[in-house]
């Protein structure tokens, strides 16, 4: 499968309807929120896990780059096969979210040409690192004898 094209160059200065939802360059944003305006508002969703490629590089180029390797084996994600992966690996996942959401840093904003040949609008972000995670644990709770 091809990767799709870049339409419009990757920036960090978003289009205002975008920042009219909330979604600008260093906003953070709860993973369902992103999900549910992305398909209310017609755009995709990429997640970078590695922070020096997400800041580092475009959409665009990283598809390019990675179009060899399997989806699964990416450092980037499209957020629609995120949530498919994790939901289906774990029915719980969701309800797992209201305990700990994932909040995502948006980094940027672009248009690819999709497979169909039309052009998409896509914004990018950042996971979190697993010590950016507030997890509220008790260590007292969490490992026996830690008192």
């Amino acid at each position: 499968m091809d990767s799709p094209k870049t339409v419009k160059p990757e920036a960090t200065a978003f289009p205002p309807e975008l920042e009219r939802l909330g979604i600008a360059a260093g906003t953070r944003i709860d993973i369902r929120d992103l999900d549910a305006l992305s398909k209310h508002h017609n755009f995709q969703a990429y997640l970078y896990f590695e922070e020096d490629l997400a800041r580092g590089s475009t959409l665009g180029r990283d598809l390019e780059d990675y179009r060899h390797v399997p989806e699964v084996e990416r450092p980037f994600v499209n957020l629609d096969e995120f949530l498919r992966f994790a939901t289906g690996s774990d029915p719980l996942f969701s309800s797992y979210l209201d305990e700990l959401p994932l909040v995502i840093e948006i980094l940027a904003c672009g248009e690819i040409h999709a497979e169909d040949g039309e052009a998409v609008a896509y914004v990018k972000g950042l996971m979190p690192f697993l010590d950016e995670l507030d997890m509220d644990l008790d260590m007292d709770d969490a490992l026996p004898g830690a008192s």
